[in-house]
């Protein structure tokens, strides 16, 4: 698991140091910083994956594309070289590169046993990218080898495929839907979702989005891709009656499909980057979210995700006073950008044992207070 990660010089963080536990919520205005994470850690991910001895850091890759050094280097930095350092079990290692302007590819020194973090990353990753699926026709297949590592795609694209080639892979039981938790119907649930495989799990945690829905993903032969078709039940109507395109039921559904796919399929030991999972999804289904991936957390996988969503802070919060997750496995961090020097600082309140906090930063998911109060006033 990654404990600690420092940015110096990388973007808007100066010298930025973000403690990681288990859940990692990272919340802050536009710009403030949170995006900048998620990305140092696919970038390091991105530079290990050229080898152990790796020279370069590439900004532009399969995982991250942040175009040039320019682009990255901390504009009132005093110094040449950003450093992104990361402690895990592998000790602390540092990723030191030299800013060259116009250059996409930055000389780099690594400092520390970068082959075991790079194990440590490699056990089973996803970077799930706000600028994911949406409803189509078909989804392109997975090449072999990402079918094999079970690569669901940055944009989530292969999660269809990955969703049929392994529908009847079981759930951990720690991940399934709970009925009591969110008011569902029991026999409608059962009927729904009987099993504790992949296919039916995924439809369960669809049920907080659209009750009655159930989805099928089929092999389309010949044409490398597979197709997406969801379908409508309830204990008086057969799922079978009609099926519907993707583009006919939501956005949210197949919006939210790679975030509940990658949290009950992941592998103990995952990581997962997920930016903005709750885009598109009515606020039950935002809270959901939440404890969905505090219960995926508390499995032995590593969360890192960049919300907007108190919806989703509350479901994780409730989480935490069911005794789903350890308070102490859950971090926040608030991102505030200083509009004087463009630099990122974090104020980072402490979740307690029932599920509030230790502190409520100026800024930090309180709009509905401001709101309210203005009508009030």
């Amino acid at each position: 698991m990654l404990r600690h990660l420092h940015l110096k010089n990388f973007k808007s963080a100066k010298d930025l140091s973000i403690e990681l536990r288990s859940l990692t919520v990272l919340a802050g205005l536009n710009g403030s910083g949170k995006s900048s994470v998620l990305q140092a850690i696919a970038l390091l991910k991105q530079t290990l994956g050229q080898g152990e001895a790796s020279k370069t850091l590439p900004l532009r890759g399969d995982l991250v594309r942040l175009g040039r050094s320019e682009d990255v280097h901390f504009e009132g930095a005093e110094s040449s070289e950003l450093t992104l350092s990361v402690q895990s079990a592998a000790g602390l290692v540092r990723f030191i590169g030299e800013a060259k302007d116009h250059a996409d590819t930055l000389d780099l020194r690594i400092e520390g046993d970068g082959a075991t973090l790079q194990r440590e990353l490699g056990a089973w990753f996803q970077f799930i990218q706000a600028d994911r699926m949406t409803p189509a026709v078909q989804y392109e297949q997975a090449s072999t080898p990402d079918q094999e590592q079970g690569w669901l795609g940055c944009r989530g694209e292969f999660t269809v495929d990955f969703l049929q080639r392994n529908e009847d892979k079981k759930v951990s039981d720690k991940r399934l839907c709970p009925v009591e938790a969110f008011g569902l119907d029991a026999a409608l649930l059962k009927l729904i979702a009987p099993t504790a495989n992949l296919g039916d799990q995924t439809a369960a945690w669809l049920q907080m989005l659209s009750p009655g829905v159930r989805l099928r993903a089929i092999p389309v032969e010949l044409a490398d891709a597979t197709s997406l078709r969801f379908q409508y039940t309830s204990n008086e109507i057969a799922s079978s009656t009609r099926e519907h395109r993707p583009s006919n039921v939501g956005f949210g559904l197949t919006y939210s499909l790679p975030i509940i796919v990658a949290c009950l399929a992941a592998k103990r030991g995952a990581i997962l980057l997920l930016e903005n999972p709750e885009a598109h999804l009515h606020p039950r289904g935002q809270a959901a979210l939440g404890q969905l991936l505090a219960m995926c957390c508390a499995d032995d996988v590593q969360v890192i995700v960049e919300t907007h969503s108190d919806h989703l802070l509350n479901g994780v919060r409730v989480a935490v006073k069911q005794g789903a997750i350890s308070a102490d496995d859950v971090a926040l961090h608030y991102f505030e950008r200083d509009v004087r020097t463009g630099e990122s600082h974090i104020e980072s309140p402490h979740v307690l044992p029932d599920g509030q906090l230790d502190s409520w930063p100026e800024g930090f998911f309180d709009q509905w207070d401001k709101s309210l109060d203005a009508l009030l006033d």
